[in-house]
């Protein structure tokens, strides 16, 4: 048997109104309309996804001063920090909002930023993506970026985990006993 590998469009199908529900016709519009929702989500996802990582430049774009050429690990780290920070002061002022001895549902808000600080915080644990300020050459494209989602990619990025968390979960060796190291040294 043969199959046929050929990707039909709702124009390509003929007599599409008057077909009877368990026909090959059938099944075929119905892949037709499968595909097409399944690659309009794939889209969406594409837009939110780019969307979501040129807010995230263009913010550390604006953080880091005009004159600096490059930005050291420690540097980045802080900037990191204070990226993660940002929503921490609205945050406070809503659950400052909760009377003692009052029992009062969360604001939807409160919620949201909850999950979203606890979502970035467990991206900065396992791998924060973040333009790369190492590289001078890699700063200037940064700054001449104009906004534009499909020049993306001309910005390299980098992975930067929180070295807190990393030495948390690495084992540590255990320190030699006071007697050993005296021998040790003799």
């Amino acid at each position: 048997m043969v199959s046929n590998n050929k990707r039909h469009t709702m124009k390509s199908i003929k007599n599409k109104d008057m077909i009877h529900p368990s026909s090959r016709k059938a099944q075929q519009v119905m892949r037709v309309v499968l595909r097409k929702d399944r690659l309009e989500h794939r889209q969406k996802v594409r837009t939110n996804n780019s969307f979501s990582t040129s807010e995230r430049i263009l913010w550390f774009r604006h953080a880091v001063p005009e004159d600096v050429k490059t930005l050291t690990r420690e540097e980045q780290h802080a900037l990191i920090e204070e990226y993660l920070a940002r929503y921490n002061e609205e945050y406070e002022s809503l659950v400052a909002l909760h009377r003692p001895g009052k029992v009062r549902p969360k604001a939807a808000r409160e919620d949201m930023l909850a999950a979203f600080i606890a979502k970035e915080r467990q991206e900065y644990a396992s791998g924060f993506e973040l333009p790369d300020f190492s590289s001078p050459k890699n700063v200037v494209v940064l700054r001449e970026w104009d906004g534009d989602l499909n020049s993306l990619n001309r910005i390299k990025m980098i992975r930067l985990n929180d070295p807190s968390y990393v030495a948390k979960m690495t084992p540590s060796a255990p320190a030699p006993k006071a007697e050993e190291s005296s021998a040790m040294q003799e």
